[in-house]
C-alpha cells in the first residue's frame, strides 16, 4: 500500500463514519503502559522544583535532575481520577487521542551526571528509567541517522517509538495518523521545556528504520520507530559498535494483541535504510517548503511566551469538554498563533522552518469580523461569514468545533511534501502537525484557555477551504481553541 493510497482509504467522511459498526473490545482493551520483566536496573528521576541556580549543563555533562525535569514534565503521569465503574485514568502531561498513550520514549545515556552510560527505557507512571543496557550507544544511533551532528554531540538521545495495536485498538488503520500526532505532542512538550533551559534540541527524521528497531530491540511489528530527538551538545558519542540482541522480555498489551497490516505497510512505505538515509536528508533539504522564524533555539519557548510559567501550563493543561461560547481577545489568539508557528529545529531544517499551516475558523474573536482565516506570521483573511455551524460539521458534528473561540485545521501541501520528501514525507506532516497542536495546547494553556484535538471529515475540510480561497491542502489534525466551561483537568 502506497502512502497516498493508505491516506484515501484512512479518511473520514459523513458516509464512512456512520457505515462504521466498529464495538469496542473492552476486555481486550491494550494497557497503556510498556511492563519489562523483573530484574532490570531501575533509576527513579527526580521532579525537581524550577531551576534556581545554575544551569542545567556542568562540566559538559547534562545533569540528571534536568533530564528528570523533561521527561517527568514532558511526558511522565501527572494527575489521576477514578471514573465511577471504570479503571482508574492516569493522564500523563500531553494530549493523546482517547488516552491510549500508544508511545513509547527510549533514552540512549552518554553525557548525563549521576547516570551510568547505557540504553534505558523510559517509565512514565514510574517517573523512572529502566536500563536495557550497559554502554554507551550514542553512536549507534548516530550512525543510524547517517552522521547527523546534533545526534553525534548530544550528550542524551531519546528515541520514540510506537506501538499500533494500542492505538489501532479504537481508531483502526486511522490509528496510524495517531502515532505521530501524539509523538508531536511530547515533543512540542520537550522542546519547550529543552528551549527555556537554555538546552539545544533537535528533532532528527532521517534515519534508517530497522538500525533503530535493532538497538531498542523493536520487532517492528509490535513496536515501530517514530522520530529522534537529539537534546543537548558537546558530549561526542564513541564509534558506532555491534549492537547486542537485547533479552529484555516484557508483558503483552493485550490478551490478543491484533495486527494491523494497514498501519505497518504504511510505516514501511517511509522506510529508510543505509545510504538512503544521507540521499533523503541532502534531497529533502535541498527542496524544503519554507516555514517562519526559528524557534525552539534555546532562550526561546515555542509553547507560548505569556501568561503563567511553561510548567504549570503543562500541569493544568487539559482537553476541552466544552467551550462556552465567550470570546477571546484577538491579541491573546495572536500570541497562541505566534507561539505554535516558530519553527521546527530537525536534521531537514536546522535553522527551524516548519510546514504545516494553520488555517482557522473565528466563531467569537474580539476585534475580529467571524470568518476563515490563514496564519504563518501574519494573519490573512479568506472569507468572512458565520462558520461556526460549517466549523460544527467539519469536526466530526461536533459541538466543540462550532462552540469554540477559534477552530484551526493544521493544513498540508501533501503533493509538494511527497515530492520534496518522498512516502516519509507523510509521516513528516503528521508528526508536524502534532507539534504545532501541541504548541496551541501549550499557549492555550498558559493563557488559561481550553484547548481540544478533533478528529475531522477530511475532503470536507479540504473542500471548505478552497471554497474561500485556499485550495490543494490536505488537514492534518484540528485543534479547537477558547474559555472552557468543562475541562477534563485531573485530580490530583
Amino acid at each position: 500500500m502506497g502512502i497516498l493510497e493508505y491516506h484515501e482509504a484512512s479518511k473520514h467522511s459523513p458516509e464512512s463514519v456512520r457505515r462504521s459498526r466498529r464495538r469496542l473490545d473492552w476486555a481486550n482493551k491494550p494497557a497503556p503502559y510498556k511492563d519489562y520483566e523483573p530484574g532490570l536496573a531501575e533509576y527513579p528521576l527526580a521532579w525537581p522544583p524550577p531551576p534556581s541556580g545554575p544551569g542545567p549543563v556542568e562540566g559538559g555533562f547534562l545533569k540528571s535532575g534536568f533530564l528528570g525535569r523533561l521527561l517527568n514534565l514532558g511526558a511522565g503521569v501527572l494527575r489521576k481520577r477514578a471514573v465511577p465503574g471504570t479503571e482508574t485514568i492516569e493522564f500523563r502531561t500531553y494530549a493523546s487521542a482517547g488516552g491510549l498513550y500508544p508511545v513509547e520514549i527510549y533514552a540512549a545515556v552518554g553525557g548525563v551526571a549521576g547516570l551510568p552510560p547505557g540504553l534505558f527505557h523510559y517509565h512514565p507512571r514510574r517517573r523512572a528509567l529502566v536500563r536495557l543496557g550497559e554502554g554507551d550507544w550514542r553512536g549507534t544511533l548516530a550512525a543510524a541517522t547517517a552522521g547527523e551532528p546534533a545526534v553525534g554531540e548530544a550528550p542524551v538521545v531519546l528515541a520514540l517509538t510506537g506501538m499500533p495495536w494500542r492505538t489501532a485498538w479504537k481508531y483502526g488503520p486511522r490509528g496510524f495518523r495517531h502515532l505521530y500526532w501524539d509523538a508531536g505532542m511530547i515533543l512540542a512538550n520537550l522542546l519547550a521545556i529543552s528551549s527555556a533551559a537554555g538546552v539545544t534540541a533537535r528533532v532528527v527524521l532521517g534515519f534508517d528504520d530497522g538500525a533503530v528497531s535493532d538497538l531498542l530491540g523493536l520487532d517492528g511489528t509490535r513496536e515501530v520507530p517514530l522520530a529522534v530527538l537529539a537534546v543537548g551538545a558537546g558530549a561526542p558519542a564513541p564509534p558506532a559498535g555491534p549492537v547486542p540482541p537485547l533479552r529484555a522480555a516484557w508483558a503483552p498489551l493485550s490478551g490478543e494483541e491484533i495486527d494491523q497490516p494497514e498501519i505497518l505497510a504504511a510505516q514501511a512505505s517511509g522506510g529508510l535504510a543505509g545510504d538512503e538515509v544521507a540521499r533523503w536528508r541532502a534531497g529533502g533539504g535541498r527542496r524544503a517548503v519554507a516555514g517562519r522564524e526559528p524557534g525552539g533555539e534555546p532562550g526561546r519557548e515555542p509553547g507560548g511566551g505569556r501568561g503563567i510559567s511553561l510548567e504549570r501550563a503543562i500541569r493544568r493543561r487539559g482537553s476541552a469538554r466544552s467551550f462556552d461560547r465567550l470570546p477571546v481577545p484577538l491579541g491573546m489568539l495572536a500570541d497562541i498563533l505566534a507561539a505554535a508557528t516558530g519553527g521546527i529545529p530537525t536534521d531537514l531544517t536546522p535553522a527551524g522552518e516548519r510546514r504545516v499551516v494553520p488555517y482557522f475558523i473565528a466563531n467569537r474573536v474580539e476585534l475580529l469580523d467571524p470568518g476563515a482565516y490563514a496564519y504563518d506570521g501574519d494573519l490573512r483573511m479568506l472569507d468572512l461569514g458565520d462558520f461556526a455551524r460549517a466549523a460544527g460539521f467539519l469536526c466530526l458534528e461536533q459541538r466543540l468545533g462550532r462552540d469554540a473561540a477559534a477552530t484551526h485545521f493544521l493544513m498540508a501541501d501533501l503533493p509538494a511534501m511527497l515530492g520534496a520528501l518522498g512516502d516519509r514525507g507523510y509521516r513528516v506532516a503528521q508528526l508536524e502537525a502534532g507539534i504545532v497542536g501541541g504548541r496551541i495546547y501549550l499557549a492555550a494553556s498558559r493563557h488559561g484557555l481550553g484547548a481540544t484535538g478533533l478528529t475531522f471529515y477530511d475532503d470536507e475540510v479540504s473542500e471548505f477551504l478552497a471554497h474561500v480561497g485556499a485550495p490543494g491542502l490536505s488537514p492534518m489534525l484540528a485543534v479547537a481553541v477558547g474559555p472552557a466551561t468543562r475541562r477534563l483537568l485531573p485530580l490530583a
